[in-house]
């Protein structure tokens, strides 16, 4: 073979130019390369038959295979709606169905029927569209091109119904350079007549040579120079000598050795056709003015045959993008390397603000490099532990809007619930879930974590057609993510007990109270709330307190008010959300926050002079239970007759004698006795209002510390059915069953003994990823008990965490022997990002974090137990700590925010939570709420997208 190569025409121009020699320009006198191996492949006695019936063949099977799509409308007693679905069996015999690999990101680009160059491409064509999306970035400060829906079929099903045969000669082959003339159709049928060909239209000519040429046209009309997505993101830049696999996430990133890594650092990455480009601020001061562009850093060529996406974490959604080094030249010679090296492999992995665009750059990306669609969907309902099939129409000849018009949001939904409340073996079920008021959502699920299918439109309020599919391309680790049909479920707000009992949540409580200082016996005015559990206080300056009974409400509290805001529904619609908005400034305001479940007992005042301590034996939280003496109530006697009497305030005393004055304080007191012994006492306006206290803070201890017990029972529950872990004390469990402990959690009683199962169904899932984060019916979107600290060293603090409307508080928990934890600061979510895991661990100082560092197991004071490792509960929170013009109070909008430059100055906020689970449900809750306070702001937020000039080619 060597022998051969050398005396070639190739080899020996090759030796001529190493010696020195000029070479002609055409070398060899064939085009054909088998020559080089003996055999001459356009040779004539080459039956052209057999090339012929195999084209055919070919064709016959890809314009057979195609799906149709039927609508089928339901009968008038089921209702109005209308359904889209896919062909269930097809007429011939469907082509191989693309395995895992097809269906994974980082699908081989080392075969041309995956990654093909030409215009004929079976994966998604990039066309322009300057009305649908703004400006083309041949001017680079414009906006983007549309991404097309279609693809261009393969070239066998260019003609219909017919094949292309090759030259009838091989003087022909030679001579001929692929003139039209030169090529003959043959169709198996007369071709259609002209009157019927122009009559078409729609899906009807997409699989024609006119639809073949529209799309051709499409794709070249994208010139260079065009942006097809950019965006800010956060990247971080890896390199190695060695190859990477193809599954790159943050599981891979811990075993991988060698790998150096540069600092995290917030780039323009623009799409251009064929590959990323990465942009930063120039080192030198004035170059950006005099060049009048942002620095080129890096380049991942996406037609690179190497280059390889994956999902590196499911949990922030950032993705990963593994190439070669190329050149920042489009006509450079020489790859530029990142740390001194011209061979190996650079990895970037890629973080954005919003997850929804995190998951459009995922699904583009994906079509672009090749992922192709699966023939069926398997949808999941856990609710009844069931599958159904969809057939994915188009798959095999990536026709994309077919599958679109299918797999919406409405229509699946849809024909699920339609086919379930149909079947007679799901039919009782689902009517029981009707009853109950049952709404259901799709969401991807991946492990324990899932990913609500709730966003139809982008950050650009273009319709996201994809908005379903696009969970096909978040496989990490090998593991796709699934679709799950769940019922839409909001924070639960009853329980039910071991007896068949239900105990609904009680209404919250406030008002303006004094403090009594035990030793100087001074009054300190406070406001006292309740939001989920936790008493908060303010400054009765600032109190926030409720509109007057029957008083109009301002329009301008009220969010969305207006003439379009009429009806008795509008009206209790902005009444709901000015009051959701209203606890929301509270908790902005709160000086200090207090768990109820520290607090052993409500009682009223007994004595003249408060005590400051007594001893209290009081069982452990995850024990708790009521018991006589908390809900027992002081018998009447002495002093019963100023109650009656008493009107309240300054009034009520000059009505009293001067000697009976101290013991009417102290009848409208009431006293709290924490678990650490300390009692403190508050005087309430009247007798009557210290007595309303008490009966309303009763039940809501007993109830907030009975939903943490079952809180922390389900999460221990769903963690050992996902994972397989037993629990940790699991003595401590049987004990427990066999006594009878707990709320009603009916995975309580032999849940050791259930073997673990990845697939499992986990109905209770939804309870962790709940709607009211997505629809904010509750002034606390998520409040629980953290570890953080300042910056990147010291040690970590317990501190109280409160999400609301486009802020994070924070409460430094000061001791056990305080009612209050004063407020520490506010982190505001505007350009805020969000990293977790692996990736938030790698940026910990030297020494900080060990990977090889064994689990520790802890148990908490609610019956939580767990064993996570210290990367499984890390989260970080990059922020800019008041940005300019941002929008005061809890309000979304911030239009008139200034545009951060790419160097700004940010913060950071580590914390660490109890449990991996905890944190994923931390993560997502706070990566919601940074995609709603950028779409708030869609004209500001562009402009940030649009900041900075980026290289003309």
């Amino acid at each position: 073979m060597r022998r051969r190569w050398r005396e070639s025409d190739w080899g020996r121009a090759r030796k001529e130019q190493r010696q020195g020699g000029s070479t002609p320009k055409w070398v060899g006198n064939s085009f054909d390369v088998g020559v080089f191996l003996g055999v001459d492949i356009l040779d004539e006695n080459l039956d052209p038959a057999s090339r012929s019936t195999s084209s055919q063949a070919g064709t016959s099977r890809n314009s057979a295979a195609v799906p149709q799509i039927n609508v089928s409308t339901p009968s008038p007693s089921a209702g109005a709606e209308t359904f889209i679905t896919a062909r269930s069996h097809l007429s011939t015999s469907p082509p191989e169905e693309p395995g895992p690999s097809n269906l994974s990101p980082n699908v081989s680009r080392d075969q041309e029927s995956v990654r093909p160059a030409s215009a004929t491409s079976s994966t998604a064509l990039l066309a322009p569209s300057s009305s649908h999306h703004g400006q083309l970035a041949g001017q680079p400060s414009g906006g983007e091109a549309e991404l097309s829906n279609k693809s261009i079929p393969p070239a066998s099903a260019v003609a219909a119904n017919g094949h292309v045969s090759p030259p009838h000669s091989p003087e022909e082959a030679r001579k001929g350079k692929g003139k039209g003339k030169d090529v003959h159709v043959h169709y198996e049928e007369p071709p259609a007549p002209p009157s019927e060909v122009l009559a078409r239209s729609g899906s009807a000519v997409e699989e024609t040579s006119a639809g073949a040429a529209e799309q051709a046209t499409a794709e070249n009309q994208i010139r260079w120079g065009d942006v097809i997505m950019r965006d800010r993101m956060l990247v971080r830049v890896s390199y190695t000598e060695d190859a990477v696999p193809p599954t790159f996430d943050e599981s891979q990133n811990r075993t991988t050795r060698h790998l150096e890594n540069e600092g995290w650092v917030e780039y323009i990455v623009a799409w251009r056709k064929d590959r990323l480009e990465l942009y930063e601020d120039h080192h030198t001061p004035g170059k950006e003015w005099l060049t009048g562009h942002k620095r080129l850093s890096y380049v991942v060529p996406l037609g690179a045959s190497t280059t390889r996406l994956s999902l590196y974490s499911f949990v922030d959604l950032t993705f990963c993008l593994a190439c070669p080094p190329a050149s920042l030249r489009i006509d450079g010679k020489r790859r530029p390397h990142i740390f001194g090296n011209y061979r190996g492999t650079n990895v970037f992995v890629f973080k954005i603000k919003c997850r929804t665009r995190a998951v459009d750059w995922v699904w583009q990306l994906w079509r672009h490099l090749g992922g192709q669609l699966p023939p069926t969907i398997e949808i999941r309902s856990p609710t009844l532990d069931t599958r159904i099939t969809i057939d994915v129409p188009g798959f095999d000849t990536a026709d994309l809007d077919a599958a679109y018009a299918v797999f919406t949001r409405a229509n699946i939904i849809g024909l699920c619930a339609k086919f379930l409340g149909t079947a007679p073996e799901f039919r009782a079920l689902m009517e029981r879930e009707r009853a109950e008021g049952a709404t259901f959502e799709l969401a991807w699920r991946h492990g324990t974590n899932l990913d609500w299918v709730w966003r139809e439109s982008d950050v650009r309020d273009k319709p996201r057609k994809w908005a379903v599919l696009c969970g096909l391309a978040l496989a990490q680790a090998g593991r796709p993510a699934h679709l799950e049909f769940r019922r839409k479920r909001h924070l639960p707000t009853h329980l039910r007990m071991r007896d068949g009992t239900r105990l609904d949540e009680p209404p919250a409580v406030e008002g303006y109270l004094d403090r009594i200082r035990p030793n100087s016996q001074l009054k300190q005015s406070v406001y006292l709330v309740t939001h989920d559990g936790y008493l908060f206080a303010l400054n009765p300056a600032r109190a926030h307190p409720p509109p007057a009974p029957g008083a109009p409400e301002p329009a301008s509290s009220i969010p969305g008010s207006g003439p379009s805001a009429q009806g008795a529904s509008d009206t209790a619609d902005t009444r709901r959300r000015a009051e959701v908005r209203r606890g929301q400034l509270q908790i902005l305001d709160a000086t200090g926050v207090s768990d109820l479940r520290n607090i052993v007992a409500v009682r009223r005042a007994f004595q003249l002079i408060p005590r400051q301590r007594e001893r209290v034996s009081a069982p452990r939280e995850a024990d708790w239970e009521d018991t006589a003496g908390f809900w027992a109530q002081e018998e009447r006697g002495e002093g019963d007759d100023l109650d009656d009497g008493d009107a309240g305030g300054e009034a009520g005393l000059a009505r009293v004698a001067v000697k009976d004055r101290a013991r009417l304080r102290m009848r409208r007191s009431f006293e709290l006795v924490l678990t650490s012994g300390r009692v403190v006492r508050f005087e309430a306006y009247s007798c009557a209002a210290a007595q309303e206290w008490i009966v309303r803070l009763r039940p809501l201890i007993s109830y907030w510390k009975k939903r943490h017990q079952y809180d922390a029972r389900l999460e221990m529950d769903i963690a050992h059915a996902s994972t397989g872990r037993p629990p940790i004390t699991l003595a401590r469990r049987r004990e427990d069953r066999h006594h009878g402990h707990g709320h009603g959690h009916r995975h309580d009683v032999g849940a050791e003994d259930t073997p673990p199962n990845r697939d499992a169904s986990l109905p209770d899932l939804d309870f962790f990823f709940n709607w009211c984060v997505l629809d904010g019916c509750r002034p606390i979107l998520k409040c629980g008990r953290l570890y953080g600290r300042k910056g990147w060293w010291g040690q970590y603090k317990h501190i109280q965490l409160v999400l609301i409307s486009a802020h994070l508080v924070q409460f430094h928990i000061s001791g056990r022997t305080s009612l209050h934890h004063r407020r520490d600061k506010v982190i505001p979510l505007l350009d805020a990002y969000l990293c977790s895991g692996y990736f938030a661990a790698q940026y910990l100082p030297e020494g900080q974090y060990d990977a090889n560092a064994p689990p520790v197991a802890r148990r908490y004071q609610d019956g939580l137990e767990t064993d996570d490792s210290e990367e499984d509960t890390l989260f970080v929170v990059w922020y800019r700590a008041a940005p300019k013009g941002a929008a005061p109070g809890v309000r979304r909008r911030n239009e008139q925010a200034d545009v951060p430059p790419l160097k700004a100055k940010r913060k950071a906020a580590v914390f660490r939570t109890r449990s991996k689970m905890e944190r994923d449900a931390w993560v997502w809750a706070i990566n919601v709420e940074i995609e709603k306070v950028a779409r708030a702001s869609r004209e500001r937020e562009e402009a940030v997208r649009r900041a900075g000039e980026l290289l003309k080619t």
